[in-house]
């Protein structure tokens, strides 16, 4: 079983980058939040120091353009927080580390006094974010030099 905590933004970068924006540098893979709102989560298996599986949450409604297919409670003040750079290690994946750090990124969402989790997935992580209960909205996007994207959303 996985240890899942809270953590600063300097622990998670490092697997942030190497999964998610592989050939960026730290720096390149820093969002704004990091530093000011965000909550970031870590998930550390037995013995080990460094974590491999990470994620970052903070408040932020969705985006405008799903409005008729997210509930409009979404978009109250401080109702909704933005998943982003979720991240397992290549030898964490299918061990059930990903779930414990989304279902520790709820946790921090209900903390803050959210209801609603959101995030812009990746087409290969559509089934994993479908299994744990978030529904994808709205048509296919391509974020440049990333790839084809879902918004999804759950209440937690």
């Amino acid at each position: 079983m996985p240890t899942v905590r809270r953590v600063p933004a300097a622990v998670v970068r490092p697997l942030r980058t190497e999964i998610l924006r592989p050939g960026w540098t730290d720096r390149l893979a820093t969002y704004d939040q990091d530093e000011t709102v965000a909550v970031h989560v870590a998930a550390f298996r037995e013995g080990r120091e460094v974590p491999e599986g990470v994620a970052t949450v903070y408040a932020e409604p969705p985006p405008h353009a799903n409005r008729d297919e997210i509930p409009a409670a979404a978009y109250g003040d401080g109702a909704s927080w933005r998943l982003r750079g979720m991240a397992t290690s290549d030898a964490a994946r299918g061990t059930g580390l990903g779930r414990s750090v989304l279902e520790e990124s709820f946790a921090v969402v209900r903390d803050g006094g959210g209801r609603f989790l959101w995030c812009n997935a990746r087409l290969v992580a559509v089934p994993f974010y479908e299994r744990l209960g978030m529904t994808a909205v709205g048509p296919e996007f391509d974020i440049p030099g990333i790839g084809p994207h879902y918004v999804m959303w759950r209440e937690v």
